[in-house]
C-alpha cells in the first residue's frame, strides 16, 4: 500500500501555523504504511512554505493560478493534488484538511478495508473533504472530478443526487456524484464523539476533524443562532411573500438588504461567536498537549467549562 494524502494548505495566520505543526505530526505518528502528503501551497506565506518543504514526508506541488475562491479554489487545487498522486504510483489516495488528522494507528489500513467492488469511498457525513478515501482503480477508472461543471449540475440525475444524498455543498460533491451515477455505494465514517455541536469531532475512533478552524466567521452559516434554521426559513419566507405582494421591485431589494443584515446581527452573529470561541477553546487545549484533549474526548469527556449553579 502507498497512500497519497492531498491537502490544500491555504491559510494565513499564526494560529493556522500551530495546526499545521500538529496535523504534520499526528499524520507521522499515526501513518505506519508509506506515504506522501501532495500539498498546494498556492498564495501561502512564504515561512508557511518554508515549513513543508523542511517535513521529508510533504511534496510541495507548484500549480497553476487560478481566480476562482471558496469551494471551487479548494475543489480546482484538489483536482490537481489527486492528478499527481495517481500518477505518482499513489494505491490509495486521501484528502485532508488543516485541521483534520488521524489519531491511531491502522487508520488508513482499515479504511481501506473499508472499500470494495461497489463501495468505491469512504467519508464523513454528507462526503466530506476533511477525509475522502478511495483507490487509485477508482480514479483511472471513473475520472471523477472535485469540480463540477455547470452543465453536470443541471442534469436531472445530478438533482436526484442532492435529494436523495443532502451532500454537503463542499468540493467532495463531484465525487459522491460520480459513485452515484455508477451505481456505486460509499461508506461513512460514525462520528463517535463530539466536544461541541458542530466542532472537535471523533470519527470511528481514528479521524479528528476541529471543522471550520481557518474559516472562522467567513461564509455563510448553515445553523442560524438561536431561532434555529427551520423557525428562521419559515419567518424569511413570510417576510419574502409579504414583500411580493405589497411593495415595488426596487423599494423590496433595498429593504431585503436592510433586512438581511439586520437578521445576520441579531440571530447570526452570537451563534458565529460562540463557534469561534469554541474553536479557540479546543485549539488552545490540543495545542497545550493533545494527547491529553484527545484521550479526554475519548472517553465522552470535553474542555468546555461546566454551568455554574446559583441558589
Amino acid at each position: 500500500m502507498k497512500l497519497g494524502i492531498a491537502v490544500v494548505y491555504l491559510f494565513n495566520d499564526e494560529r493556522s501555523e500551530k495546526l499545521l505543526d500538529l496535523h504534520l505530526n499526528q499524520i507521522e505518528k499515526h501513518t505506519q504504511v508509506p506515504y506522501v502528503i501532495y500539498g498546494s501551497v498556492n498564495r501561502l506565506a512564504p515561512r508557511f512554505r518554508e515549513r513543508l518543504a523542511q517535513h521529508p514526508q510533504v511534496r510541495i506541488c507548484e500549480l497553476p493560478e487560478t481566480d476562482l475562491r471558496g469551494g471551487d479554489e479548494h475543489a480546482y487545487y484538489l483536482d490537481h493534488l489527486v492528478r499527481i498522486a495517481a500518477e505518482d504510483g499513489a494505491s490509495h489516495i486521501v484528502t485532508l484538511h488543516l485541521d483534520s488528522f488521524p489519531i491511531r494507528l491502522g487508520w488508513a489500513e482499515e479504511l481501506a478495508r473499508r472499500l470494495s467492488a461497489s463501495c468505491m469511498l469512504a467519508t464523513l457525513d454528507r462526503i466530506n473533504t476533511a477525509c475522502l478515501f478511495f483507490g487509485r482503480d477508482f480514479y483511472l477508472q471513473c475520472r471523477p472530478t472535485f469540480r463540477l461543471s455547470e452543465a453536470e449540475r443541471a442534469n436531472p440525475e445530478y438533482r436526484q443526487y442532492l435529494k436523495q444524498h443532502n451532500p454537503i455543498p463542499h468540493s467532495g460533491i463531484g465525487y459522491g456524484f460520480m459513485a452515484y451515477s455508477k451505481g456505486l455505494s460509499w461508506y461513512y465514517l460514525r462520528r463517535t464523539h463530539s466536544d461541541c455541536l458542530d466542532c472537535g469531532e471523533v470519527y470511528d475512533e481514528m479521524l479528528f476533524h476541529l471543522r471550520g478552524a481557518v474559516q472562522i466567521g467567513e461564509g455563510p452559516s448553515t445553523k442560524k443562532g438561536f431561532f434555529g434554521w427551520p423557525l428562521y426559513r419559515r419567518f424569511v419566507g413570510i417576510v419574502v411573500s409579504i414583500s411580493r405582494s405589497i411593495l415595488p421591485v426596487a423599494v423590496r431589494q433595498t429593504l431585503w438588504a436592510y433586512l438581511t443584515t439586520l437578521i445576520g446581527q441579531i440571530i447570526d452573529q452570537p451563534r458565529r461567536l460562540d463557534r469561534a470561541q469554541q474553536i479557540m477553546r479546543i485549539e488552545k487545549q490540543l495545542f497545550e498537549d493533545p494527547e491529553a484533549y484527545l484521550s479526554l474526548l475519548m472517553k465522552g469527556g470535553t474542555g468546555r467549562p461546566k454551568p455554574s449553579r446559583t441558589l
